[in-house]
């Protein structure tokens, strides 16, 4: 054991200096790391590991990985600093690009006194790294110790491959490993074969201060098909209804997602992407609904019943008072209006509430109180009904306490639950038509619109948005066509390239409402 004490005394000290600038950004950057205490604890004994098998390897080996992961964290830091969001894989794919290379170049010019500070640091913690190993003389096995850690290198790709979605950039993870993990992601995402195009880039133009209390609920696997609101036969939308025979402000349509995920839907939604394969919009983030809320002058908040927000930081990053699911006691999606009802609303407030009910396993979601039907399907009515309580309180409660607000509501996508016109499939994530539907709801006291077209979509409705928060997108490639992304925001997973078509009756047959222009799948 007095053998390993400099191993261990060289693991701890180097654990230290890899996950350390991440709570000293953290005083700068709000909000940059999440701690929680699985999170910490996983990647915490995970790094002590690594730093621990690299003790016992050749000093020029050690000092060489380390140094990087330390590169890395602070690759990380400097992304955010500028961009206020972490590197993703897709980034490094478009760095091949001459001009996008020139815009990562301007950008660093930009924080170019944090570049310089990170870089003299950088260089005199790895002198420190070499240093140290030098005078601690930790006991050394060169051969296995250094096969064993290139081992693990080689096989830690495996891990990334089947999981990929938790191994995405955000805040639950220390900076070295999001930028280790965004490499390792972008070199796997080179074996798929991807599409291209160059899209002519997006204008937008501000046009005033936006409307005073702009609220959008984002909901979960929510099919308006499944709606008693929307014609269906069961009744899980009491509260619904009640508002659309006695409220003229409440307006409902049918709708058709930008996706059929959440996390690409959600971010496609919040960039105003119409093209699935149009990757600038997330690098440049001049689209982006929340910085362009932030910009203009709103109290911004991202409220979230949702865990998985790796993908989707590109947006919420934005916002100036996040919480999540594991920061609310009651793991329901209630608990969000309760938040909702501690916002002063003092001045511009921009809010997004992010619902998990009607997800799968549907009752988990779900208060027992709102158990009403049972079996499968009756499972999934259930959190329609949870659904139509919570985005009835919303409703309810801004109108009792609060003037000159705007609510809207759609869902990700939609939920297929096995019905003939569904051709027997379930769930979501499958690039058909039975996962696109979901409904559109919108509310105000004060500013009525005019909603006159029989269906709607994501990209429309993300537009109507962003207007209402002061801006107009003005997009040079749209065509009268739309797009359904598949489950990858980079289009690589395929895309539906659709238009909307007169039907008669879009609640009953929505299918008849829209042509299939082509189906691409990778």
């Amino acid at each position: 054991m007095k053998k390993l004490l400099p191993n261990i005394i060289f693991m701890l000290i180097t654990t230290a200096i890899l996950i350390a600038p991440d709570f000293i950004t953290n005083l700068f950057f709000h909000g940059y790391y999440d701690f929680t205490w699985y999170r910490f604890s996983r990647e915490f004994f995970a790094t002590l590991g690594i730093t621990f098998i690299l003790s016992f390897t050749p000093r020029l080996f050690l000092t060489s990985v380390l140094s990087l992961f330390v590169l890395f964290a602070f690759i990380s830091i400097a992304h955010f600093a500028y961009f206020h969001t972490y590197l993703m894989p897709y980034e490094i794919g478009i760095l091949g690009n001459s001009d996008d290379l020139k815009d990562v170049i301007y950008s660093i010019s930009d924080i170019l006194p944090l570049t310089i500070f990170l870089l003299i640091l950088w260089g005199g913690l790895s002198f420190f790294i070499y240093y140290l190993d030098k005078k601690l003389k930790p006991l050394k096995l060169p051969k296995p110790s250094t096969a064993f850690f290139i081992l693990l290198l080689i096989v830690y790709p495996y891990f990334i491959h089947k999981k990929p979605n938790i191994y995405l950039a955000n805040f639950t993870h220390f900076s070295y490993f999001n930028t280790l993990n965004t490499l390792y992601l972008a070199f796997l995402d080179t074996f798929r074969k991807k599409p291209h195009h160059n899209y002519k880039p997006y204008v937008v133009k501000k046009v005033d201060g936006g409307k005073p209390i702009v609220i959008m609920i984002m909901g979960e696997s929510l099919n308006f098909r499944r709606m008693h609101l929307y014609g269906w036969d069961v009744n899980d939308t009491p509260n619904l209804d009640k508002l659309a025979k006695t409220d003229k402000n409440f307006q409902f349509k049918p709708a058709i997602s930008c996706s059929v995920r959440t996390i690409c839907s959600v971010t496609t939604f919040f960039y105003n992407k119409r093209e699935p394969d149009n990757m600038k919009l997330l690098l440049n983030n001049k689209t982006n609904i929340m910085k362009l809320a932030d910009e203009n002058g709103y109290d911004t908040y991202w409220l979230s019943m949702q865990s998985d927000v790796s993908l989707m930081s590109k947006v919420m990053n934005f916002a100036k008072h996040k919480k999540f699911e594991w920061q609310f006691k009651r793991k329901y999606d209630d608990s969000l209006v309760k938040a909702l009802e501690k916002i002063p609303f003092d001045k511009k407030t921009f809010v997004v509430l992010h619902l998990k009910a009607v997800h799968s396993p549907y009752n988990k979601y779900v208060p027992s109180k709102f158990y009403k039907f049972s079996g499968r399907r009756g499972d999934y009515y259930n959190g329609v009904l949870y659904n139509d309580y919570v985005i009835s309180s919303v409703i309810n409660y801004m109108k009792t306490h609060h003037k000159n607000f705007v609510i809207y509501f759609t869902s990700d996508h939609g939920e297929m639950l096995g019905f003939p016109n569904e051709h027997g499939k379930y769930g979501h994530s499958q690039l058909v038509w039975g996962d696109t539907f979901v409904p559109f709801l919108y509310y105000s006291d004060k500013y009525h619109k005019n909603l006159n077209k029989k269906f709607y979509n994501h990209y429309e409705i993300s537009k109507m948005l962003t207007r209402d928060l002061g801006y107009e997108i003005i997009n040079p490639n749209e065509d009268g066509t739309y797009y359904v992304n598949g489950v990858q925001i980079d289009g690589s997973a395929g895309w539906m390239h659709y238009k909307f078509k007169n039907c008669q009756n879009p609640l009953k047959n929505p299918e008849n409402c829209v042509k299939l222009i082509k189906k691409v799948r990778y």
